[in-house]
């Protein structure tokens, strides 16, 4: 992609009012997002399928990580309240705002992404998972290709011995931002959907790379049809 060329006076006029930029817009704005959400979500009627399939997890007594769509992250923000869930946010500008509103829906935050300090978030978010958090992780971001999952939940779910839970939200009226890679779904205000909880995998201590790579194409073809369930409404006749 073509970078603008900018001057170098306005660069040097955004390092001097960036630190200012980000301590308080980015956080007004992360507020300002969260209250939207929360009150446009508070109109969706959403239900849950699929919730065997983590309770068979929880009585088993094992931690899990949701795996799911970075662009449904809105749809998703209110299913994850109360359920102690540590998430990454990228260490952008974007991760700025959206550390804000991952702390009003009551996630706690790990800073870092495949991109730029990975290895440091992934010990991080290991950590967290053996204190005892449940994990959440957008598998295809921070930058796609868009619902092609990576290997960082494999790897974390070995690191750590959580269990991975594929989750997706579809609803019946929505509309899409193209703009950005994720294209990011935005519910329609008073429409219902469902949020679908897949079917646990667990990846062993002692899996090799062939033995990850099969894992990753397993949970993308699990991800892949709680995706569409969560997408299939049909007309009532």
């Amino acid at each position: 992609m073509h970078k603008p060329n900018i001057p170098k006076p306005l660069k040097k006029i955004w390092r001097f009012f960036r630190p200012f930029v980000r301590q308080s817009l980015f956080p007004f704005l992360g507020l300002v997002y969260s209250l939207i959400c929360w009150a446009l979500m508070k109109t969706v009627r959403m239900k849950v399928s699929g919730a065997g399939n983590q309770k068979k997890v929880e009585a088993a007594g094992k931690k899990y990580i949701y795996g799911f769509w970075d662009g449904r992250q809105l749809m998703l923000f209110p299913f994850a309240v109360g359920k102690n869930l540590v998430i990454l946010a990228s260490t952008s500008d974007a991760g700025e705002v959206l550390t804000v509103i991952h702390r009003f829906f009551t996630l706690k935050v790990v800073r870092g992404s495949s991109s730029s300090d990975g290895v440091r978030a992934l010990k991080a978010m290991i950590r967290a998972l053996r204190s005892g958090c449940n994990g959440a992780l957008a598998v295809d971001g921070p930058q796609g290709p868009p619902e092609r999952a990576k290997t960082g939940i494999i790897e974390m779910a070995k690191m750590s011995g959580a269990v991975i839970l594929p989750l997706s939200a579809g609803v019946r009226k929505k509309f899409f931002i193209d703009s950005y890679w994720n294209r990011v779904q935005i519910p329609m205000p008073f429409t219902s959907g469902r949020y679908v909880i897949g079917k646990a995998i667990e990846v062993p201590p002692t899996a090799n790379r062939q033995d990850m790579d099969k894992m990753l194409a397993l949970f993308q073809l699990e991800l892949d049809r709680v995706t569409k369930e969560s997408d299939e409404f049909f007309p009532i006749l």
